[in-house]
């Protein structure tokens, strides 16, 4: 059992979660790993989201590994290289990689602001065009923000750095190729939107 005193001492990679160690041990070993996303249905109709790890030892698939999804231990996973199953997969992650780094942005602004000043620079984006992203965008209503404030061009930069930090994600630690991270992006944006604006919920409902 570790101690407060053990871990001052202890190298930088005992501070991290153990199943993160244990990644880290198995991609030395030159396992093969994946992550998908599952989001089983629970008794009251809800959905939780949790991360399956495939794992592939010496060409063999091993017994996959099933995790609550947490926003920490996806930003590992990504630092370590490990990539989704497929690109489908793999811009659903990132369009929760977006919620969470977006959270703060939302704590600082409100929910509002954020989905107005979201909205406007979407829509400048050459991504708009992009056929998931034109027919969620169809039904999402934000106000219009004033754009010559000091406050629009602060959130509007916090917003697009985060989003380009998700995309040198894609591009650099993940090692996608350009056309792919185009699509990965437009995927998580297209989801994102989706999920924020309650559109997929909507029309589930029957109200669109």
């Amino acid at each position: 059992m570790n101690t407060i005193d053990d871990m001052l001492r202890a190298p930088a990679d005992a501070a991290l979660p153990p199943v993160v160690r244990w990644l880290k041990t198995r991609l030395a070993a030159e396992d093969e790993l994946s992550v998908e996303l599952y989001k089983p249905e629970s008794a009251l109709g809800s959905s939780t989201i949790e991360l399956v790890i495939h794992r592939k030892e010496s060409g063999k698939e091993q017994a996959p590994h099933q995790v609550e999804w947490d926003d920490e231990l996806n930003a590992a996973l990504v630092n370590l290289g490990v990539r989704a199953i497929d690109l489908k997969n793999e811009g659903e992650r990132f369009a929760l990689g977006l919620r969470a780094a977006l959270r703060k942005i939302e704590r600082r602004y409100g929910d509002g602001y954020l989905n107005a000043v979201l909205v406007d620079l979407i829509d400048e984006s050459n991504l708009s065009k992009d056929g998931g992203i034109a027919e969620v965008r169809k039904f999402v209503h934000a106000s219009s923000p004033e754009r010559e404030s000091r406050t629009y061009s602060d959130c509007r930069d916090q917003i697009a750095s985060e989003i380009g930090a998700r995309a040198a994600e894609v591009r650099e630690k993940l090692k996608y190729g350009e056309e792919e991270l185009k699509a990965i992006m437009s995927k998580a944006l297209a989801r994102y939107l989706d999920e924020r604006f309650s559109v997929s919920r909507r029309r589930a409902m029957g109200w669109l």
